[in-house]
């Protein structure tokens, strides 16, 4: 998944989901993960991807809003980023963490 998360540095949330699931969705079937996991997991890389430098669409966002510097908000953008990454660890290697609601639903 390490693919996801540098195409999100690089590429719109959108442009990436129709970029990147076409191309992925016959690796996800033939090692047999969960739909659903994996599109957990794609979102969440690509919203990461939106706070990392150098494309980072909402730091430009919060720039404009915060009218602050670019270098100012990527350095107070670090902690989250690190906490993202750690959440994206857990459910990358734990899929239950991502799959019980849909399980509280019958899927």
């Amino acid at each position: 998944h390490i693919y996801i998360l540098f195409a999100a540095c690089f590429l719109d949330a959108s442009s990436a989901i129709i970029v990147l699931t076409p191309l992925l969705l016959p690796f996800i079937r033939s090692i047999g993960m969960d739909y659903t996991h994996f599109g957990v997991l794609m979102i969440v890389n690509l919203a990461i991807g939106l706070i990392t430098p150098p494309v980072g669409l909402d730091l430009y966002v919060g720039c404009g809003i915060a009218k602050i510097s670019l270098e100012a908000i990527c350095k107070a953008v670090w902690p989250f980023l690190a906490v993202s990454l750690i959440v994206l660890l857990l459910i990358t290697y734990i899929p239950g963490l991502s799959l019980w609601l849909p399980g509280l639903f019958g899927y």
